[in-house]
């Protein structure tokens, strides 16, 4: 089966070179689902978190030239002294400039509110002092040095944010276009160390939906925001057909080629066992059954169960990272309410708890599968050799109707076939019970992990989705030998059938003595 189209000269290029290919197809689609999984978290952020606009707000927005405009390094780091903000990541080297964007942020928004109780108070204070002293009491006299202890603290706030605004206005420095600096090369830096620290196969995704951000936004990353426009969500729209359309045009050639991938295996198989088949004078039941349809649906199985199977292992290659780091943020909010000798309590201390909970689902499922499925190999195997043989009559009947496929003996043929086919059906309707309700509950599983997290304020809408995009693929690579289980079962009896032909053939014997 194998060893006709592999090792073999005259299809080593297409065995080997072909295989190449499908690799590398699945590689590109397995990098495109990284990178539409990174665009789940920042879409569905923009829709917890839409900025209410008017259409003129809207206008006047795009109509600002000062945002967008970015500084360059160089005037950014005179900026960044000139304003007093060289904040220091721990190494004390090398500045830190989320924090820098986050506290230009803070001093440079104007808490109108409290400037304005702040003047209320200190005019409440000056009546409260014009006061006759006889109305002054003890008790008041602490009330009133505790106000003014208050105002000094707002004060002191107030005179903070008026002195940056100040000195930005002195330096020439224009506020908002360096917070958007600051705000673009933190991102940045988030940005890189994120690729920085992907493996080989999401480094490719990563780099693609960050040039992406790049090219629509002017940044790396587009988190963070407090509130996002429609005109935010529109581009993402167009980041994710940019990403999208690109893996259906993938996919689809990769189809398109597994199948003709299928054929000449097919091809290499058939002229393989017909040149032993013709040399013998006896025959198996079935030949031209096993020659013509299970050389085909052998070829075609294992080519598809090889790729899916392949595909699995690329995409846990690929999502096992990002499900282990967003466990961590999942699990404190999960177990807060559990004590510590409860015998849950060593969950609270496990790393990964996402990817251990989606292992244990999917093996979990695929031993039911495999005991609720026990019996189905050997009903196929019975099945196709009832099939063969009424088959096998029909062909007889074709020269020779007189003698052949009598009514008496295709009534016989085709009851024993219809009792295989009960047989079997009977045995798939309770598998396909268990499979479908697995398929159905496993799809809430996330979402009751989860729930204590976006409910506790601890992530968003957009780590949700995330989250369960990326449980999601890891659950069901682990679980493709369940989903494929159907598939399996039928390629045991051909492999069996198979098996068996190339014995009566002397084909396997051939291959020892070589």
């Amino acid at each position: 089966m194998f060893k006709s189209f592999f090792i073999t000269a005259k299809w080593a290029l297409w065995a080997y070179g072909g295989l190449f290919l499908l690799l590398f197809f699945l590689y590109i689609q397995t990098s495109l689902n990284v990178a539409i999984n990174e665009w789940y978290k920042d879409f569905y952020d923009i829709l917890q978190k839409p900025k209410i606009q008017s259409k003129a707000e809207q206008k006047a927005r795009q109509d600002d030239e000062s945002k967008g405009q970015i500084l360059s390094q160089d005037e950014f780091l005179n900026a960044v002294k000139a304003l007093n903000l060289e904040l220091l990541n721990d190494d004390n080297q090398s500045l830190n400039f989320a924090l820098i964007y986050a506290k230009a942020k803070e001093l440079a928004t104007q808490n109108s509110a409290q400037i304005q109780n702040l003047a209320q108070t200190q005019s409440a204070t000056k009546t409260q002092n014009s006061a006759p002293k006889e109305q002054s009491q003890a008790p008041n006299s602490a009330t009133h040095e505790k106000s003014l202890n208050l105002n000094a603290t707002n004060s002191a706030q107030a005179n903070q944010n008026l002195n940056f605004q100040a000195l930005a206005t002195q330096k020439g420095i224009n506020l908002d276009i360096f917070i958007d600096t600051a705000k673009h090369y933190a991102a940045a830096k988030a940005a890189q160390e994120k690729l920085d620290g992907a493996n080989f196969l999401n480094k490719f995704s990563l780099y693609f939906y960050q040039s992406l951000l790049e090219h629509f936004f002017n940044a790396r990353s587009i988190s963070g925001e407090n509130a996002y426009s429609i005109g935010i969500f529109y581009a993402m729209i167009w980041v994710f057909l940019c990403i999208a359309l690109p893996y259906v045009l993938i996919a689809t050639i990769n189809v398109y080629f597994a199948s003709i991938y299928a054929l000449k295996w097919r091809e290499a198989m058939t002229f393989e066992y017909l040149a032993f088949w013709k040399a013998k004078d006896d025959n198996i039941e079935g030949s031209s059954q096993r020659i013509q349809e299970d050389i085909y649906n052998f070829s075609k199985i294992v080519e598809s169960l090889g790729l899916a199977f392949i595909r699995a292992l690329m995409i846990l290659f690929a999502f096992i990272p990002i499900l282990w780091a967003l466990s961590g943020v999942i699990a404190a909010p999960l177990f807060e309410g559990i004590d510590e000798n409860s015998i849950f309590a060593p969950l609270k201390h496990i790393d990964g708890l996402l990817v251990y909970v989606a292992l244990f689902i999917s093996l979990g499922g695929l031993f039911i599968s495999w005991f609720v499925g026990i019996k189905l190999p050997g009903l196929e195997y019975n099945n196709q050799k009832a099939e063969a043989a009424f088959r096998k009559e029909l062909v007889f009947a074709e020269d020779n109707r007189r003698d052949y496929a009598t009514r008496e003996t295709m009534i016989e043929l085709f009851t024993g076939l219809k009792f295989n086919y009960k047989r079997l059906f009977l045995h798939y309707g309770y598998f396909n019970i268990w499979l479908i309700l697995f398929e159905q509950i496993i799809v809430i599983v996330p979402f009751l992990i989860v729930a204590p997290s976006l409910f506790a304020g601890a992530i968003g809408l957009g780590v949700v989705m995330q989250m369960n995009n990326a449980f999601d693929q890891v659950r069901s690579s682990f679980s493709v030998f369940i989903t494929n289980w159907t598939k399996i079962t039928e390629l045991r009896s051909i492999h069996k059938r198979l098996r068996e032909f190339e014995e009566n053939i002397g084909y396997t014997k051939r291959h020892l003595a070589k």
